[in-house]
């Protein structure tokens, strides 16, 4: 990030899994706040957060290896090395 004291990066977190290509939230990938019922991760869904507007608190967080295979999966999403050419 080019401001990494100002912005983050974030994907969606949500308790619905009927989207395909979600995954789900292991229990042991939570360091804190681990809710009350089974949350996935949709790797698609990404957004750019102001952290003094945007990030008004921490609901939890996960480990690193569960960081790391989110990003993996959200950057299939946005390699389109393999994709045909669309022109």
């Amino acid at each position: 990030m080019p401001y990494p004291d100002e912005e983050s990066i974030a994907v969606a977190f949500t308790t619905q899994s009927h989207h395909a290509g979600s995954f789900a939230v292991p229990s042991e990938a939570w360091v804190r706040g681990e809710p009350g019922q089974q949350s996935y991760v949709l790797p698609w869904t990404l957004a750019t957060l102001k952290d003094d507007l945007h990030v008004v608190g921490r609901q939890g967080s996960v480990t690193d290896e569960f960081t790391d295979q989110v990003t993996t999966a959200t950057i299939s999403y946005l390699d389109h090395s393999g994709a045909p050419d669309s022109a």
